[in-house]
């Protein structure tokens, strides 16, 4: 049996009924730009890896020494054996890590770091083995009791440790786009700012002044891995942002 065809105010029920269903409210509208916004930031790779360092307890210029000589700190490198990113994980040390992508230089550093001292840990601290085992696998360094008779492994070590150990200093000198101010940061920016009357304060010509405003807005984002710099820039972006689209006077930015 076949149905027939809807026509005449049936047509114009349904599409009215699909116009209703792509319209965005102005709290989802609000959140993507914010979380457009907040994906663009910049993070300067050198500081992920004094995060990593301080957080691991490993000198930064060992991870610099070992990002370098892993990838030449492109976030996006892929070896022919799989590994993936700054400091080329294998997809299964990757997921083993909490890594969940490989590609993100701030998940990929945090993981390898973790990766490095939990080496460290089962060697006793003896770093040319913590580096084989990084390299070739903890199983193979355990198998032949130090160094394994591989010459890429061997030479891996020679070159990270003469980095290491050199008389030089070793920097990322790079920015990234990692998106670590994604979901959460997001709700929380979006809870407050569309709470009461903050939202039309946003929308309008009104400064965003005075408590339970700006300031909340800088206290969530402690914690999130967000200076309060950036989370002011985004305020100034969202505002401008907002009043383009309405067609408003942008007035004088906080």
């Amino acid at each position: 049996m076949s149905l027939a065809p809807i026509t005449g105010d049936g047509v114009k029920l349904a599409a009215q009924a699909a116009d209703q269903t792509q319209k965005t409210t102005p709290v989802q509208e609000f959140q993507g730009i914010l979380k457009n916004g907040l994906n663009t930031i910049k993070e300067d790779m050198d500081s992920i890896f004094e995060e990593a360092s301080a957080l691991y307890q490993i000198p930064s210029k060992l991870l610099r020494a070992v990002a370098k000589a892993e990838s030449g700190f492109n976030p996006k490198a892929v070896s022919k054996a799989g590994a993936m990113g700054v400091m080329q994980l294998m997809p299964g040390t990757a997921r083993s890590l909490g890594v969940s992508d490989p590609y993100n230089a701030r998940q990929n550093i945090l993981g390898g770091a973790k990766y490095l001292k939990q080496n460290l840990d089962r060697f006793g601290g003896d770093v040319s083995l913590a580096l084989a085992a990084y390299n070739a696998g903890p199983g193979s360094v355990t198998k032949y009791g130090g160094i394994p008779p591989y010459k890429e492994t061997q030479n891996y070590v020679k070159k990270i440790m003469a980095d290491y150990t050199g008389n030089n200093t070793i920097l990322a000198g790079r920015t990234v786009s990692t998106g670590t101010y994604g979901t959460t940061s997001v709700n929380a920016a979006v809870n407050i700012l569309t709470a009461g009357s903050l939202l039309g304060s946003f929308a309008g010509n009104a400064g965003l002044s005075g408590a339970g405003s700006l300031g909340t807005l800088l206290a969530a984002g402690k914690g999130e891995n967000l200076s309060g710099e950036d989370w002011s820039n985004m305020v100034q972006i969202l505002r401008l942002q907002m009043m383009m689209n309405m067609g408003k006077d942008t007035g004088t930015l906080i």
